[in-house]
């Protein structure tokens, strides 16, 4: 008998759209089969669905296996017991549409699910983050726009409030070292992107662009948001991560060219 979820009891497998396919009008499956280290089987979904229950117990909400394949057990002495406990790390065997991908780490997946279940507030946050270590520009400005056209939840069962567009340009990931935005785009060596975030969420002079950043800043008329700032709004330059880095001291980090950034006063 084939194997199915243990969770919906549905075959393991999705239904693709016609158009997702590139099969008119002919409807396809693709595999989706998340295979745990004890043996259960998931669609993707469904365990993220999870993953807050999954986090915090460590096991299969089917069979209740301990799923991670390193432990926390360790040397007794006084040093270990001030260290962090070690991140888990659960291997897992997940076949979709793109092939099999053989020990596969599912754990850093269910702690960002359960992180944003709890905090829906966030997914723009992670998602402007992602954005830009790609370097998607045109992204970051519609995720900010929207933040700018989403005002206070009208909805009377809400109870989180939307972070604003000044405020997801200084959010510190937890899942990420405490990194913003810009941290994240000088990680990736985005250089385009730290512009934008610097015109966007800094305070810095106009005459510290280059000429080229001013002119599509204007073109696509991006905001000054800083430029009359205030009281308790921060500045993107200034923004500290779990390590006590700022933007200036990755850029440090970094070395050339993007000493330079530091060196002609723009985080001064």
């Amino acid at each position: 008998m084939a194997e199915t979820c243990k969770a919906c009891h549905d075959p393991l497998t999705l239904t693709v759209d016609p158009d997702d396919s590139g099969v008119e009008d002919e409807e396809q499956t693709v595999p989706d089969d998340l295979l745990l280290p004890c043996g259960c089987h998931f669609h993707w979904q469904c365990l993220l669905d999870q993953s807050s229950a999954i986090t915090s117990t460590l096991a299969c909400p089917s069979c209740t296996s301990y799923l991670p394949s390193n432990t926390s057990g360790g040397s007794s002495s006084s040093s270990s017991a001030t260290q962090p406990p070690p991140t888990p790390v659960i291997l897992t065997t997940y076949t979709n549409e793109g092939g099999i991908q053989p020990s596969l780490d599912i754990y850093p997946s269910l702690a960002e699910e359960s992180f944003l279940t709890a905090h829906p507030e966030a997914r723009p946050a992670r998602a402007l983050h992602t954005l830009a270590a790609e370097g998607d520009i045109q992204g970051m400005v519609e995720i900010l726009t929207d933040a700018d056209e989403d005002g206070p939840n009208s909805d009377e069962e809400a109870t989180t409030t939307p972070l604003t567009a000044t405020q997801l340009l200084t959010w510190r990931d937890p899942l990420n070292g405490g990194w913003s935005a810009l941290h994240v785009a000088l990680e990736a060596r985005q250089e385009e992107v730290v512009w934008l975030l610097l015109w966007l969420g800094s305070a810095a002079r106009r005459e510290d662009f280059p000429d080229a950043v001013v002119q599509v800043a204007g073109a696509m008329e991006l905001p000054r948001r800083l430029e009359q700032r205030e009281a308790g709004e921060e500045d993107v330059r200034f923004v500290r991560d779990e390590s006590g880095r700022t933007a200036g001291d990755v850029c440090l980090e970094l070395g050339a060219p993007w000493t330079r950034l530091v060196e002609g006063g723009l985080f001064n």
